[in-house]
């Protein structure tokens, strides 16, 4: 029988006092710190967001946590990111406010981007295109590694925690190169590379809705602790009533061994599960063919990551009015559709790279290349008749400039969603 994992669960409004609580649970800092120690705490600053949307982990969060692991007398507190493609880390810190708590704590701040003593590490027995990773050498010779993750909904993974949180440890380069062929194994790779040996999970105000880019905070007062990454992800989505079935990287992280999936090897300590539950609205989980009956969609074999980016592009139609005017078209995900001849190429969007095949005998279908593609890429396609993918200045002179016209709106319609769903499941918001 497989050891137990054990995930300390901290419920209140008091951040010091939940981390507190969280870090006792686990035995004491001075229990899982090493005194002399150099610790790296890896929070999630991938966006310039300030801390009122949970976009990234709560600054007050960090605080609370350095202030926890000054206890033990380590001689040297990091805080490390790489932000996400194409944001710059140091202005991520900055409007995330953790610029500010590193100051005031007088512990120091470390851009991975920027970072030019690298080592590449094998990664054995690897599974996706990452055979080797170049990692930084301050993070690998870290005494600890902390991850601090925010719990929220997510685009490319439908839940995002612990897990995926450690994907942030990588340069421009090797992040481009997890989303080309399979996101969820090139994660677990990163991690057999550099695993973070304790895990604090940010969960005061969980990120619900189309989050990452398009968030609905929710007041869900908690902290989560654990050395066991797949465990704290997998109490966390039992506390937010995600169904862990609809989560790929959950069966893929069993697989390969990081942790405990299965709640029977799981100790929740600290507050129950039933104390702390409140319901996320998550609008990536569902089934996806009849969700949009104007439009033929077809997603056999379509994986999570374009799953949730079809929900957020058809969504959007409705949002920017272009919904109704385009209706009729056939949309494709995943690999494994079959699509009649006599559908006129004009009218069919493919949209990911396991799609490419379909060209066959759809030449002339608008291609959206990516794995997964570019987030705003689908509904841009279908609104313009033109293939949108972010390929050579498009980013620049349409993704951008679009996303920056619609923004209002779009933020509109989400929060108006969001209104309703809690309205009509009241006691979850």
């Amino acid at each position: 029988m497989a050891k137990k994992s054990l995930v300390a669960l901290a419920k209140g409004t008091g951040v010091q006092e939940n981390v507190t609580k969280v870090f006792d649970l686990m035995g004491g800092v001075e229990h899982v710190i090493r005194k002399g120690s150099t610790v790296v705490l890896k929070p999630n600053a991938g966006h310039a967001e300030p801390p009122e949307t949970s976009v990234c982990t709560n600054p007050e969060v960090v605080r609370a946590v350095i202030r926890e692991v000054k206890k033990a007398s380590p001689k040297r507190i990091i805080i490390a990111e790489a932000a996400a493609i194409g944001c710059d880390t140091l202005e991520c810190f900055k409007v995330s406010g953790i610029e500010a708590v590193a100051e005031e704590e007088n512990v120091e701040l470390m851009d991975i981007k920027r970072d030019k003593d690298l080592v590449n590490i094998a990664v054995r027995d690897y599974r996706s295109n990452i055979d080797h990773v170049l990692l930084p050498r301050f993070l690998l010779e870290a005494d600890h590694l902390i991850n601090l993750p925010i719990l929220k909904a997510h685009a490319s993974m439908v839940f995002s925690g612990a897990l995926k949180n450690i994907k942030g440890v990588v340069q421009d380069k090797v992040h481009m190169q997890m989303h080309q062929q399979n996101l969820t194994m090139a994660m677990m790779d990163v991690w057999s590379a550099c695993r973070a040996d304790i895990n604090i999970m940010d969960a005061m105000h969980a990120a619900s809705g189309y989050s990452p880019h398009m968030p609905v905070p929710i007041d869900t007062n908690m902290v989560l602790g654990s050395k066991d990454p797949v465990a704290i992800d997998r109490v966390a989505c039992e506390v937010t009533g995600i169904d862990t079935t609809c989560v790929d990287y959950f069966k893929v992280a069993a697989e390969t061994g990081l942790g405990n999936y299965d709640m029977e090897n799981i100790e929740v300590v600290g507050n129950t599960i039933e104390e702390c539950y409140k319901k996320m609205w998550i609008p990536y989980i569902g089934d996806m063919s009849t969700r949009w009956p104007e439009y033929d969609v077809r997603c056999e074999g379509a994986c999570s990551s374009c799953q949730a980016l079809l929900a957020i592009n058809m969504e959007e139609l409705k949002a920017v009015n272009e919904y109704d005017k385009n209706a009729g078209m056939t949309v494709v995900i995943g690999g494994k559709n079959e699509i009649p001849k006599d559908i006129p190429d004009e009218k069919i969007v493919l949209h990911g790279n396991c799609t490419k095949k379909y060209l066959k005998d759809h030449p002339n279908a608008y291609w959206i290349l990516g794995c997964p593609p570019n987030e705003p890429a689908l509904y841009l396609t279908v609104q313009r008749k033109e293939v949108i993918n972010g390929m050579g200045d498009q980013e620049e002179e349409i993704i951008r400039p679009c996303m920056a016209r619609d923004a209002a709106v779009w933020r509109d319609y989400v929060f108006e969603a969001a209104e309703k769903y809690y309205s009509e499941h009241p006691g979850e918001k």
